[in-house]
């Protein structure tokens, strides 16, 4: 039987060994910061009210703080309320009163309901969310 004949063993290339440099780890940068949401939209201020109803001398002597018309105290409150579309006020807020212990500012705030002014339009059409500032001032009934 003949033997097929011998085949040289076919030579192997040597195995190159690659040595890579180990980076250390880098600092991951933390994203830039988001932009800021935008405003929303701040109710306009109405600084020249056009008034169509505004309490009289005599509402004011009705919604007098008492116990400030017993010690003949005199004062003032500042009301920021919101104007509807029909011109009257809600939200009203009592942003500063004097003297503080009078409650000026309680009677302004059931004063509020007596203002009536002509609302903002846009487009020809009234629009509610404009802010007014109401300085009411109480000053005693001279007899």
């Amino acid at each position: 039987m003949d033997l097929p004949p011998a085949i040289p063993p076919l030579p192997i290339p040597p195995v190159e060994r690659r040595v890579e440099e180990v980076q250390p780890p880098r600092a991951v940068e933390p994203p830039p910061p988001a932009p800021a949401p935008p405003e929303p939209p701040r109710a306009a201020v109405i600084q020249n009210p056009d008034w169509l109803r505004r309490p009289s001398g005599e509402d004011i002597a009705r919604y007098y703080p008492d116990r400030a018309l017993r010690m003949g105290v005199e004062g003032r409150a500042t009301l920021s309320c919101t104007v509807t579309t029909n011109g009257g006020l809600e939200g009203c807020g009592v942003v500063g009163e004097s003297p503080e212990d009078q409650d000026f500012g309680a009677a302004a705030l059931r004063m509020s309901r007596l203002f009536k002014m002509r609302p903002m339009t846009r487009d020809g059409a009234p629009v509610s969310g404009g802010t007014v500032r109401i300085p009411i001032r109480f000053v005693l009934p001279r007899g």
